[in-house]
């Protein structure tokens, strides 16, 4: 129902809230959906005075530090846990119904993060979740017609006329009750390190998951058990009279469902943030709760609900579900989440075991091409209720589904899996069926004690932990890094943090290699942390950015040493690597990437081509739009003429845009006669001299480095006489270096390498590292001892005298 207040019952929800300033009452100027219609005007008023002048539940501190553990989650670094009652009722607010909850959730939470190796962010539906929303505003019972239930903050339980009218009062009984049971968890105690995750296995596998409550319950005693004596003789399990406390707003989190309004309103505080620049700004913050979520029924763009939370400091969830559209989601976000802070929005999805496949992708993918920073979670409840001989309920196996078919989502398009939500209790009630217990129909009626929607019970919450546990342990490998020790010497490239290897592997053979993680694995192990790649490598094109991201996932390389390079904005061979480099086709080739490499974020992505009918503001700005997405750190260019790419770098610093900071090209100690290939580049005098004054700003990588191995003596003068007869990659590459400057340069180099004792290809790789540019040499290879027998470069110095008579000859004695 739509509840109509006196002061704007006739007011129709105007534009969009971005266009009006924002304050904690300017919802009232929206429609307002399931609300109750208080009689009394006047008491509401005084109820709205008393709650605004009552302390804050929870303190503006608290609720940065969840924000702050919620930046780790969305990073992958931490689970998120949230569950709690459907609808909380004031007699929970006591010892008896608290405590259960908080022995499941601990139990459940170090489960978890003994499987993923994570700390697990963990929050209560508890301490304010009093208010449902109801399909209908009335029900019949008994024949009679009545409110319907809608949570003890607004109305009665019981089937009692008078008491399901909205009662005002009942949100100041609502605040203090949420108090007590906030001071209640923060007196709390639980069995500290006794209990682990790897020891809640071991007690499963011994005494089923009813052991489990037994043995680690915090008032545990040794029983007389024969399986526990056992057990407790083989891990020397003792009682603990060791004990930690909850401490809410730093290991344990309270939330609700932010539905009625008059409350949320009267609990919302002003408060003051610093800025970096040493300024303060006056923020909000609903001191009801730390966390808000709004439901699947009043997140309309332009209701109330969504015109509140957006001004509120906040994390906010949004339940999603069917019918959700992806251009609305995205627009949602944006709304509540205007500077795409990480940790900000949390989007609970909540589809049904048999749905979530067909509805739940084009809603990720939507939000993954806007670069959106929020957390995914499951609500594996809610999609799944049905009813049988008049009770709702659910069934155990369709709650597992549902969070296994939602991991296999995140996981094909390359996004997160987060966390649960979840309705559940710590008692043994009889509300769902399945589970350790194979509850049937038959059970319900035995202890269904829900005010409302049925609830996982303890052995069901601990299986369901389990089963999360072991689908997401294949993610929990422990991180592949570099050798703390390597002949690899690193530069840098603007724009990045991590250093970045003078030796670059190319991977445009990699789809030709017989075990390519296997390739990949050796150079990493040597110490090379670059990879570089494109849209059009392999056969089908993208196969070799989809062998690196496999390889990226299966061994887990830590990415924060990773450095990933790839290209885009080329058409393949069959369109004759024709440039797609207007905004639209930028915008859709990194999405290709993105998925095939199974990262969020490519470290520097380079135009593999250019149309010169494209302005360079276009594709400057089009490259920053990624940047600010994060969708890539830095760009540049490849294959482009320097006047383009002195233009994109003049454009960029005159608007204050992030501007190219690489560009790949032909290099060598080899000087092709032209381009080597069509709409290719290489390094001329022009180029080297522009290179040098840009060294700080602009890094080259030089592809081509041993001019595919005519330097190194693969051709000579007498190829060019059956030139004709040769193949036509071959007849190319002959035509472009085959030349009398470069057999000479070529019998330079392996002169000065038998003076100093090295290989020739050291010599002429070395050669690029001593120029006066911030030069990267790029080696593509099929076989690991080739790329091998490169890295002797690093063992090289030249002097300037010697690049210069390596490239223009001379008296060697005289060097």
């Amino acid at each position: 129902p739509k509840r109509s207040f006196p002061q704007s019952s006739h007011l129709q929800p105007s534009m969009p809230s971005q266009a009006s300033p924002w304050t904690k009452a300017s919802w009232r100027q929206r429609i307002a959906k399931h609300q109750p219609n208080y009689r009394d005007e006047k008491e509401l008023n005084r109820v709205r005075t008393t709650l605004s002048g009552l302390p804050g539940l929870v303190s503006t501190d608290e609720v940065k530090a969840l924000r702050s553990k919620l930046e780790e989650v969305y990073e992958g670094k931490s689970f998120y846990l949230q569950g709690g009652h459907c609808a909380e009722t004031f007699d929970h607010c006591n010892q008896k119904a608290i405590q259960p909850m908080l022995d499941v959730m601990d139990t459940m939470a170090k489960v978890i993060s003994s499987y993923t190796s994570k700390p697990v962010v963990t929050l209560g539906r508890m301490a304010g979740q009093y208010a449902k929303p109801r399909s209908s505003p009335t029900e019949v019972i008994n024949g009679v017609t009545m409110e319907s239930y809608k949570g003890d903050i607004m109305n009665c339980k019981e089937a009692d006329v008078k008491g399901r009218e909205p009662d005002p009062n009942r949100m100041v009984q609502g605040y203090f009750r949420s108090a007590a049971c906030l001071n209640f968890i923060r007196s709390s105690k639980h069995v500290n390190d006794r209990v682990t995750g790897d020891l809640l296995q071991h007690v499963r596998e011994f005494l089923g998951f009813g052991g489990i409550r037994s043995c680690f319950h915090p008032a545990f005693e040794p029983a007389n058990d024969s399986k526990f004596k056992f057990l407790a003789a083989k891990l020397n399990l003792k009682s603990s009279k060791q004990k930690s406390y909850l401490a809410p707003g730093q290991n344990f989190f309270v939330s609700h469902e932010g539905l009625l309004m008059e409350y949320e309103e009267s609990m919302t505080r002003e408060a003051s943030d610093d800025e970096d620049d040493g300024t303060s700004r006056k923020v909000h913050y609903n001191l009801s709760t730390h966390m808000l979520w709004i439901g699947h029924r009043t997140r309309g763009l332009e209701d109330a609900h969504v015109e509140y939370f957006r001004g509120l400091q906040n994390p906010l969830g949004v339940k999603v579900g069917p019918g959700t559209n992806p251009e609305t989601l995205v627009k949602l976000v944006n709304r509540l989440n205007p500077n795409n802070e990480p940790g900000k929005v949390i989007l609970i999805t909540r589809f049904g075991a048999n749905n979530v496949l067909k509805d739940l992708p084009p809603l990720v993918q939507a939000v993954q091409n806007e670069g959106l920073k929020i957390i995914w979670v499951c609500d594996p409840m809610h999609g799944n209720t049905y009813k049988v001989n008049g009770f709702k309920t659910r069934n155990f196996s369709d709650v597992v589904k549902e969070i296994l078919n939602t991991i296999n989502v995140h996981e094909k398009i390359g996004s997160r899996f987060n966390g649960l939500h979840l309705e559940m209790c710590g008692d043994d009630v009889t509300e769902c069926l399945g589970g350790p217990e194979n509850l049937t129909d038959k059970d319900l009626p035995r202890r269904f004690t829900s005010a409302c929607d049925p609830r996982l019970n303890y052995q069901q919450s601990v299986a369901l932990s389990f089963a999360v546990g072991e689908a997401l342990k294949a993610d929990t490998k422990a991180e592949m890094n570099l050798p703390e020790t390597t002949p690899i010497k690193y530069g840098t490239v603007l724009g990045l943090t991590k250093p970045v290897s003078k030796l670059i592997f190319g991977t445009l053979f990699l789809d030709k290699v017989g075990d390519p993680l296997k390739l990949l694995d050796s150079i990493w192990n040597k110490g090379v942390n670059t990879f570089d790649t494109a849209a059009i490598y392999g056969s089908p094109e993208g196969k070799c950015e989809k062998i690196l991201g496999k390889w990226i996932k299966s061994r887990n390389i830590n990415k924060d040493q990773l450095v990933i390079v790839t290209k885009g904005g080329c058409c393949g061979s069959d369109s004759k690597w024709a440039a797609r480099t207007s905004r639209v086709q930028i915008l859709q080739d990194i999405e290709g990437s993105l998925v095939r490499l199974g990262v969020r974020t490519i470290d520097v992505y380079l135009l593999h081509r250019d149309d010169p009918s494209i302005p360079v503001s276009e594709i400057v700005n089009a490259m920053n739009e990624l940047v600010d997405k994060r969708k890539i750190l830095s760009w540049g260019v490849s294959n482009w003429s320097l006047d383009r790419l002195k233009a994109a770098v003049d454009y960029a610093k005159s608007r204050g845009l992030v501007a190219p900071t690489v560009d790949s090209t032909q290099a060598s100690l080899a000087k092709p006669s032209g381009p080597v290939w069509p709409g290719t580049t290489h390094m001329n005098a022009e180029r080297e001299i522009f290179y040098g004054k840009k060294k700080e700003q602009i890094a080259v990588f030089a592809w081509e480095a041993l001019a595919k191995g005519f330097m190194i003596g693969r051709w000579d003068e007498n190829d060019l006489a059956d030139l004709e007869n040769k193949p036509y990659r071959e007849r190319t590459i002959i035509k472009a270096y085959c030349h009398n400057k470069n057999i000479k340069r070529r019998r330079r180099a392996e002169v000065l390498a038998k003076v100093k004792g090295v290989s020739l290809n050291h010599i002429v790789l070395a050669y690029l590292l001593h120029l006066s540019c911030n030069a990267f040499v790029l080696v593509g290879t099929s076989k690991w001892k080739h790329f091998n027998s490169n890295i002797g470069m690093f063992d090289v110095t030249l002097t300037q005298r010697e690049c210069k008579w390596l490239v223009e000859g001379g008296d060697l004695h005289e060097i």
